[in-house]
């Protein structure tokens, strides 16, 4: 998939949106709602991260699986009074749901679509004063729900439509998925369906995986990559320079001495200079190099992921 670059002008806004110490971005999220007797332990044998960790001030990254352990669907699973929200991208709703729907037909679980909008909190002044410093924790205030999410100043707010102001242009959404790159933060969409086992991702270094909670789909899989050792790429953040008359593209692959070694996930312009990418690399590969179709060569290098504890 060839992604347009933005013009310079449109970068030049994206660095000031990223600069903003108060940022406010409407997601195309949505949640669906679990409750009832059954809730946590259906879902404890339905997604990979350990339920028994949610709680009121910690939420949770997880995934659904296939029979093959790779991701059907990601999702944060958050508290809520008398069962649980999971919230994902407003696209996997219906197929998230169809599938809970079918394997809690015989639990005491009721499952629906909530009401609430989902917005993105970027920035020091944006976030709450109150919530922990700390992936995933939650915080209850003024009738929203908090979730911080990796990366220094970001977060998720659950409210009511009515209760949102928003920064609704294309240069403060661009400065949001900047920053979920640099925080190695990857949302399966429809395009990223069954193609990755969660630690291809690095789905367990943010607590989105259990290896001693038990059963559940794909866990086999999952838990046989990690005991044996044959995780051979991994998760990383590469960033190139680039210049405003190349677009680029998802399908370009990362080259090591002329082999392929990797596979871009995500693109985002940060500013008027770079551009950084998300991708799954050979663990072992030096020298990565970006291949255009028109020969040209990319030098890229990598860069730990911007998390807090």
């Amino acid at each position: 998939m060839t992604i347009a670059c933005p013009t310079l002008d449109q970068r030049h806004a994206i660095a000031n949106a990223r600069a903003s110490a108060n940022l406010s971005v409407p997601l195309a999220w949505a949640a669906l709602t679990l409750t009832g007797a059954d809730a946590l332990t259906f879902l404890q044998g339905q997604l990979s991260c350990d339920m028994k960790l949610v709680t009121a001030e910690q939420a949770s990254l997880g995934c659904l699986l296939n029979l093959k352990g790779r991701i059907e669907a990601s999702v944060v699973v958050v508290s809520i009074d008398g069962g649980y929200a999971l919230l994902m991208p407003q696209a996997q709703i219906a197929a998230v749901k169809a599938r809970l729907a079918k394997y809690g037909a015989f639990s005491k679980v009721s499952i629906a679509q909530g009401t609430q909008e989902i917005v993105g909190l970027m920035g020091a002044e944006a976030l709450p004063k109150a919530l922990a410093e700390t992936s995933y924790a939650t915080l209850i205030e003024a009738d929203a729900h908090y979730v911080r999410l990796p990366g220094l100043t970001r977060a998720l707010k659950i409210s009511e439509a009515a209760a949102l102001a928003v920064n609704a242009d294309a240069s403060a959404l661009a400065a949001w998925q900047a920053e979920a790159v640099a925080s190695g933060e990857v949302t399966i969409d429809q395009a990223l369906v069954d193609q990755w086992q969660p630690q291809e991702l690095d789905y367990h270094s943010l607590n989105g995986v259990s290896y001693q909670k038990g059963c559940y789909m794909g866990q086999e899989i999952v838990a046989r990559l990690y005991f044996r050792g044959q995780l051979k790429t991994g998760l990383c953040w590469l960033r190139a320079p680039w210049s405003e008359a190349v677009d680029a593209s998802l399908d370009w692959p990362i080259m090591a001495d002329d082999k392929a070694v990797g596979r871009v996930i995500a693109l985002a312009w940060p500013d008027e200079q770079k551009l950084w990418l998300l991708a799954s690399v050979r663990l072992v590969a030096e020298n990565l190099q970006w291949h255009l179709p028109n020969g040209d060569v990319v030098a890229l290098t990598r860069h730990d992921f911007i998390r807090q504890a």
